[in-house]
């Protein structure tokens, strides 16, 4: 099965999303940011693993061309702009992709194929998710006990 123990960089991977899913319980986001945050995890698992050579390709030959390049850096300064104005969020993402790629690498080691990174980056995102909720749905417990 594993021929090595990456229980650091799957654990960060949780710890990232408990983290973020506190800062979403604490600004008291609606379900829309819930429902959006799990489409950013799968679409992320799925550039990572599944399309990850289209998405390669694709980014190779838009800096091959100038109207590409010229996209590209439009793109980037726009995420620049994005990053100073919501910086806490944008920072939040950059960990989230970062760790997601370290993962991602570990599965690559190990020797799973497309179909199991794409799980295992999916399964432990949504379980660090998932442990967020734990204080939440102690404090109604606890409040409804009372």
């Amino acid at each position: 099965m594993l021929t090595k123990n990456h229980w650091l960089s799957r654990g960060g991977l949780v710890l990232a999303y408990t983290t973020y899913g506190q800062l979403l319980h604490t600004n008291d986001v609606g379900r829309y940011y819930w429902l959006a945050t799990l489409a950013f995890i799968v679409f992320k698992a799925g550039v990572l693993t599944l399309l990850w050579r289209p998405v390669r390709n694709f980014i190779i030959k838009g800096f091959k061309t100038d109207v590409g390049y010229s996209v590209m850096v439009l793109i980037l300064a726009s995420l620049a702009v994005l990053a100073v104005v919501h910086f806490q969020t944008f920072a939040y993402i950059i960990v989230l992709v970062a760790t997601a790629l370290l993962v991602k690498v570990d599965c690559l080691l190990d020797g799973f194929g497309d179909r199991l990174s794409f799980l295992t980056l999916v399964l432990l995102a949504v379980i660090g998710l998932s442990i967020s909720w734990l204080p939440t749905l102690l404090f109604q417990g606890s409040a409804l006990a009372m």
